[in-house]
């Protein structure tokens, strides 16, 4: 099994990643849209989301080692348990059709610690509720589990959508 970063070595261009458990990548893949989240409890502090049609923000990093406790946190349910697929994304691409930011959460929480980390920061948000058709934004879509009926999955979706 190729390991994710000899995959990821392979991107050319501008790559954006958005990391998540293979249970929802599958509902991302079946959706063919990734769906942002609504963060009201920063509309007070920032100030350009909350002006924004659809109040409404998808998280993407431009780091492809990223690794975090608090993903999921803010979905309305549980965080991810493991990050095992990572769906990248051509951020010229995006940009053609959404507003498509550098951002650092950390840096617009009202805490004064958070706000003087934003050095290490490589968020990326796209002000919107909904990147769909998702596969016209699509660089790949990479599995690191080991179930062979997701990979499989994952398989069908890259060859109906990425490898025409």
């Amino acid at each position: 099994m190729m390991n994710l970063n000899e995959k990821l070595g392979d991107i050319k261009g501008i790559p954006l990643y958005h990391k998540t458990d293979s249970y929802r990548g599958l509902d991302i893949m079946k959706d063919d849209a990734l769906y942002g989240f609504e963060p009201s409890q920063y509309y007070d502090i920032d100030k350009k989301l909350a002006s924004t049609k659809t109040k409404s923000a998808i998280s993407l990093t431009r780091d492809k080692d990223f690794y975090s406790d608090w993903i999921g946190f803010g979905l309305g349910d549980s965080k991810v348990m493991d990050l095992d697929m990572t769906f990248v994304l051509d951020r010229a691409k995006l940009q053609t059709k959404y507003e498509v930011e550098p951002f650092n959460y950390f840096g617009s929480n009202a805490h004064e610690w958070q706000r003087k980390t934003k050095g290490g920061e490589f968020e990326e948000r796209v002000l919107t509720n909904e990147i769909s058709p998702l596969h016209k934004y699509l660089i790949d879509v990479i599995y690191t589990g080991d179930d062979p009926e997701i990979q499989q999955e994952v398989d069908d979706y890259k060859n109906m959508y990425l490898n025409n």
